[in-house]
Parts: structure tokens; sequence; C-alpha cells
């Protein structure tokens, strides 16, 4: 099987110290074939050099069929990108798009998000290497807290990856002090709690199984089983839950960052991160894409609803999934303009 070709749309943080990295750790299976921003200038990042080309110099001629395209800009500019990148012939191409994939001002430019040949979204947390550990430890998952380790869109994302459920509804309840906590209601009776703010140095995770409780740190008085990473000569090469251990393959330890020898699971969000980026580019290299795009808009709304109006249900006027919802916020996004 040939190296899917992969073409970058942006140069910043998320790019060089995330995107990039794990691309080049999967030769064979990924190829970076170039980079776009805004100007041409040059970039350094895992090691290499890449000369970046302006993206308004970009030809048809450029992609060829099977192409990912990886868009990784500033949330203002994605409908601009996306307009741009519709005057190519879309059905030859994938697109993999970073989170939250929209504003909610910009649902009108949903349909640029059709007529490829694929698209998907960049939403690495429903990869997070530790999900398969706690799978494996507590069966099937049926609450979980995130103690400030879950952040916006991706806590949803994270809450019905590791339940494996959709989101029926949500509320968000102000606490005082900047904290808040938001109940997620999935289906089959699974729930999901995420404390704010975020704060991965002291943040934690609780997850209620069928087969026992754990969590990555145990507070005092409690009871359950712990998360914990596996150290060799400092670095983490996989986890363990109770009798369960998983591993992670040398490429992936590669990618890990500098972290303390004693941080937890949760502490060492940035690079288990990583590490998930390149399980995702793995599942596109292989054809089977990203994160549903229905999924992303969805993410999107659930957080941006609780952050305005504290509530969020499926099959209403806020559920982006249905038509006449996204109609509905596209003609209040024009009207915005």
């Amino acid at each position: 099987m040939n190296a899917r070709r992969v073409w970058i749309v942006g140069a910043g943080k998320r790019v060089r110290e995330t995107a990039l990295p794990a691309f080049l750790s999967l030769p064979g299976r990924i190829e970076v074939a170039g980079v776009y921003a805004r100007g041409a200038r040059e970039l350094e990042a895992a090691g290499r050099r890449f000369a970046i080309r302006a993206l308004s110099d970009a030809r048809a001629a450029d992609f060829g069929t099977g192409d990912v395209v990886y868009v990784a800009v500033g949330k203002d500019a994605v409908p601009a990108v996306l307009e741009r990148l519709a005057q190519f012939d879309r059905a030859r191409l994938e697109l993999l798009i970073d989170t939250p994939v929209l504003k909610i001002k910009h649902v009108r430019h949903a349909h640029l998000l059709e007529g490829w040949k694929r698209a998907g979204v960049a939403e690495d947390v429903v990869h997070l290497p530790w999900f398969e550990t706690v799978r494996a430890a507590v069966g099937d998952v049926r609450n979980v807290t995130f103690e400030h380790s879950a952040y916006a869109y991706h806590g949803v994302a994270q809450a019905k990856a590791l339940c494996g459920a959709r989101v029926v509804c949500a509320r968000r309840v102000k606490l005082g002090q900047g904290a808040a906590r938001r109940e997620v209601e999935l289906d089959g009776g699974r729930r999901a709690a995420v404390i704010e703010p975020r704060d991965y140095a002291h943040g934690r995770v609780i997850v209620e199984g069928l087969g026992g409780r754990l969590t990555d740190r145990l507070e005092a008085g409690e009871a359950g089983a712990v998360l914990a990473p596996i150290l060799e000569q400092g670095t983490c090469v996989g986890f363990r839950a109770g009798d369960v251990t998983t591993r992670l393959a040398p490429e992936e330890i590669a990618l890990l960052g500098p972290d303390a020898p004693g941080a937890s699971v949760i502490a060492r969000m940035e690079s288990m991160k990583r590490v998930a980026f390149r399980r995702l580019a793995a599942e596109v290299a292989a054809g089977r894409g990203g994160y549903p795009i229905e999924d992303g808009l969805e993410d999107m709304a659930v957080d941006w609803f609780l952050e305005r109006f504290g509530r969020w249900s499926a099959g209403g006027l806020r559920d982006l999934r249905r038509p006449a919802a996204r109609r509905l916020w596209s003609g209040i996004g024009r009207l915005a303009r």
C-alpha cells in the first residue's frame, strides 16, 4: 500500500508541535507533501525544515487523487480556507479539519464540508491511548467524571468516545469563583461530568463501569483501582489499571514530551495527545478517516449552547445534526454578519 500524501494548511503551534511530529512518525504510511499558509516562509519542526507556500499560490496540479488536505488554521480563517479549497476537485481529495470545525456563526459555510471524497475531524482526544486500558479494566463505562481534565468541545468528544454513546442532553451549572460543572446524559443511561476550569497538572479522571471504579489519582478515603503510567527509565511506556496493562508502540513513546516522572496520566495530557494524533493519522492512512464531521459540529454546538444558555438537548433546533437546525443557524449567521 502506497503512503497517503498529506497537504497541511496552517503553520501554527498545533501543526509544529503535534501534527507534523505525528505525521512524520508514520513513514511508509504518511508522506507530508507540503505545507501551505497565508504567506510563504520557512518552518522548522520535528527536526526538519519545510518551505511553506502561500495558499493563494496552490494549483490543481499540486493535488493527486486520494491526497489528504489537513486544515489547522485559526477559527475565523476556516471559511476563507474552505472557499479557497473549493476551487479544486474535492471529489478526489480527503479533508481532515481541526476542531471545532466551524464556529456557530459560520454554520452557513457547512456546505463547503461536502463534496469531498471523504471528510473528517482531527479530534485526537477520541484516540487517547489510556482509553483501551480503562475499558479493559472496568468494562462497559457507565459514568465518567473529568475533574479539571477536559476542555469545551473536546470534553464532549471524550465523554462520547469513552462511553461509546451519543449525547442526549446536557446542562452547565456555575459553581462560583470561575468554576462550573457540566452534566452530560448519554444514551443507554450513561453519564459524564466535566468540572471546570481545565487544569491538567492538578486534574484527574474517575471512571465507573460494570467491572469497577478507577481513577488516575485516589483522594484520601477513596477506594478503587488506580490508572497509572508504566515507567521505564523515567519514560511512560504504557499504562496499568489493576491487573490490566497495555503498552505503547516504540514510535509512540518517541513522541512523548519531557513529563515529570511522578506525573499522573492526566498531567501527561499534552504528550498523550501527540500519541492520540498519531493514532488518528494512522486511521486516515488506512482509509478509515477521521472523527465524523457531524460529531465535530455537534460537539461544538453542545459547548456553545452550554456556555451561553446552560442547556442543550438532541432533536431540537439546537441539534446541528438536523437539517432544519442547520438552516436556522445558517440564517442567523447571515443576519449577524
